[in-house]
């Protein structure tokens, strides 16, 4: 069973990267029918597009052209296979792997330019507000965390060890998970990126997709 989650996993997280990718690059959802290189645009073989065993087999290039295939590809592919396997059959879970699906796309967002559409982050709280209203003790901490979000969309805080972008993130998982995991949330995710910092040499990461990571990672566990 866990295989089966797993592999419809990253079925769909191929299907959503692809999509994503047509939308960001400007192309229409379902022209062309068929997927195709985004190098030389051949049309590709059923074998060229089976999650992540095709991209591992060519490895991680075009079998016509040979341009490189996003890495971001196999990450998606691997990223909702795990997301799958915390599944269970209720409507929180169900928002858990809303919220998850959400938080890799706002991380490919950040990874590439360092930022995220707001957009992105409305969605996000949506899903906090929603989980809060059914699942979550109403608290007036949790109402206060709320004004706090809404009034970083009027307010820029600039700070300097974080983006405010990545602070809204934080607030909405706050809401989300609750302390605890929120907590060990902020271990893991600023666990990994002080690793990452310290073998990259890079003194500016995105946030995000340790957070997305971490985010994962906690799912396994509440």
């Amino acid at each position: 069973m866990l295989l089966i989650q797993f592999v419809l996993g990253t079925v769909i997280g191929s299907f959503l990267f692809a999509s994503y990718s047509r939308l960001i690059m400007g192309g229409h959802l379902l022209h062309p029918a068929r997927s195709e290189c985004d190098g030389c645009a051949t049309p590709l073989a059923w074998f060229d597009l089976i999650p992540v065993v095709s991209y591992l087999l060519l490895s991680g290039r075009c079998r016509y052209c040979h341009q490189k295939i996003p890495a971001a590809t196999l990450c998606c592919e691997l990223f909702f296979g795990s997301l799958l396997l915390t599944a269970q059959p209720t409507l929180l879970s169900l928002l858990y792997l809303t919220v998850g699906s959400l938080l890799f796309f706002m991380a490919d967002y950040d990874f590439k330019r360092f930022m995220f559409p707001a957009s992105y982050g409305y969605c996000l709280m949506f899903f906090a507000i929603t989980v809060y209203t059914l699942f979550r003790p109403h608290h007036l901490t949790t109402i206060f965390l709320i004004l706090v979000w809404l009034s970083l969309q009027v307010i820029t805080i600039k700070l300097t060890w974080i983006g405010s972008g990545d602070l809204e993130v934080l607030l909405c998982l706050l809401i989300i998970l609750g302390l605890m995991p929120f907590i060990w949330l902020i271990l893991l995710s600023s666990g990994l990126a002080l690793i990452i910092s310290l073998i990259s040499q890079e003194q500016r990461l995105p946030f995000v997709p340790f957070i997305a990571v971490s985010y994962l990672i906690i799912l396994f566990f509440i």
